[in-house]
Parts: C-alpha cells; structure tokens; sequence
C-alpha cells in the first residue's frame, strides 16, 4: 500500500522539476530576447546619430521660379554635421530626391535638383534650374522636411559608353578618310592608265 502513494510522491516532484525547468528555459529565452532587441536598438540609434540629418519647414516659396525656402540656416547644418559641398536627400510626402549643395543655380545642369544657401537669408533653398521645385513636390508654407546627409550617385555606365561610342565615331571617320584617300589613289591609278592608254592609240595610228 505504501509504495504507490511514494511512486505518485516521485511523480509529483518530477513533473514539478520539468514545470521549473521549463519556466526557466523560457525566462531566460525572453531575457536573451529583449537584450537582443536593446541591442539593436541601440545600433540604430548610433547609425542616426553618425548620419547628418534635420527637420525643416518651408518659410516661403519664390513667386518666379517657385523655389522652395525653409527656416534652416547655415549654422544649423553645420552643427548637424552636413558638408557646405556635399550631397543631400530631401524627403517630403514620402518622395525622397538626392541633390547637391551648390552656391549658384548654373552649378548644375538645367532640369536638375540642387541645394544651396540663400545669399539675403541664409537660409537653406531648395530649387531646380530652370524648374519650379515646389509645384514639382506639391510643397506648400508650413509643410516639413526631412533633410539627411547623402552620397553623390555614381556615374550613369550609359553617358561612358556614349563618350566611347563618340569616340568609335571619330575611328569611323578616319576609316572614311583612308577610304577616300584609296579612293583618290585608285583615281589616279585609272587617270595614269587612261593617259597610257592614249599613249599607245598614239603609237598605233598610222602615219599620214
């Protein structure tokens, strides 16, 4: 009769042993878990705070051109890390453009985006040359921007292989030239048999 109920004692601390087991295994998973996830929390905080970015507002848009001003001066953007001669990307209702800092408008090509510092403000401006930045954008007074550091994109394979392909033009056009220079000699080759061939009718003719 007693060996039953010490079986069903055995049984009892056994199950509770795997009960504790297994509360430990997952608080130690759910421990590892958070730590992992702090972790990365604080990476992406430290990449943002390596990356030069600040929020703007659109002060005013230019009546001719619609370029688009905003509150942010020079200063500003130096504290925050942003290069006077480098690159930026400018994000306003989810659409993201990449431009340059520049000082004038023709520091660019025309239809392009580009940054710069307004000489009366000092403000940062952002236009297009030749084009109206903030009826592009759909920019408005009072909207925000978000400004980030940015790299310059690199050159478009397609503009190389044009230069190569101009230059291949220039071969062709030297090839055309050796042509016609062949051409010239074969002229005078056929000029000189003509003239030997009229030597020769010459010689054949019978005297008078």
């Amino acid at each position: 009769m007693g060996f039953p109920r010490e079986r069903n004692m055995i049984m009892k601390r056994f199950t509770s042993y795997l009960l504790a087991c297994m509360v430990g295994a997952f608080g130690l998973y759910g421990c590892g878990g958070a730590e992992d996830a702090a972790m990365e929390e604080a990476a992406t905080e430290e990449m943002a705070m390596d990356v030069a970015m600040i929020n703007v507002e659109v002060s005013s848009i230019s009546e001719e051109f619609a370029n688009i001003n905003t509150n942010a001066t020079s200063d500003q953007l130096m504290e925050a890390g942003f290069a006077a001669d480098g690159w930026i990307s400018v994000t306003h209702n989810e659409q993201t453009l990449v431009m340059p800092m520049v000082t004038d408008y023709g520091d660019v090509a025309e239809g392009a985006w580009l940054a710069r510092f307004d000489e009366e403000s000092g403000t940062l401006q952002i236009a297009i040359n030749g084009g109206n930045a903030a009826t592009d954008i759909g920019a408005a007074v009072g909207d925000m921007l978000h400004v980030m550091a940015a790299d310059a994109p690199e050159m478009d394979e397609g503009e190389m292989g044009e230069g190569e392909m101009g230059e291949g033009e220039m071969g062709e056009g030297e090839m055309d030239e050796g042509e016609g220079g062949m051409d010239d000699e074969g002229a005078e080759d056929g000029d000189s048999d003509a003239s030997m061939g009229g030597e020769e009718e010459a010689t054949t003719q019978p005297a008078q």
